[in-house]
């Protein structure tokens, strides 16, 4: 069972650095490569885990709550990233996904202080947010 789940985090992360890595190039990420990671997940998670239905939904909840988010701040928040956070948090459950959100909100809160002190940034400017998700999911996975 140990192997199935650490065959499921491999899969999960390089499926987060691909879209961590479309999010910085394109700054949007593929719908392909987002239901392909909901088909992976989804189906490996309830394979391998033991996760309850209420931690999943709860999980899911928090990325339904970035998308209402998104339609409050006119996208200011993107969709893709509610996507994600979705599907991790149905994946993974409840405790997973708040920290990995957690770390991510972060560090993307960190690295955009950085770059208004070093004046690389004003406050208009958009940061992708995958990335920071991708490193929360590191930050879990080895925790």
């Amino acid at each position: 069972m140990i192997q199935k789940d650490f065959i499921m985090a491999i899969i999960s992360g390089i499926w987060l650095l691909l879209c961590s890595w479309q999010d910085i190039r394109k700054k949007r990420i593929h719908i392909i490569l987002i239901g392909a990671g909901c088909i992976t997940i989804l189906l490996g998670s309830f394979l391998t885990g033991e996760i309850s239905i209420w931690s999943r939904l709860a999980g899911l909840s928090l990325g339904i709550l970035l998308l209402i988010l998104n339609k409050i701040s006119r996208g200011q928040i993107g969709t893709g990233d509610g996507l994600i956070v979705s599907i991790i948090g149905a994946g993974m459950g409840f405790n997973h996904i708040a920290f990995i959100l957690a770390y991510g909100l972060f560090g993307s809160a960190v690295f955009s202080i950085g770059l208004i002190l070093f004046h690389k940034a004003g406050r208009k400017v958009t940061i992708p947010f995958i990335p920071f998700v991708f490193l929360g999911y590191l930050g879990v996975l080895f925790k």
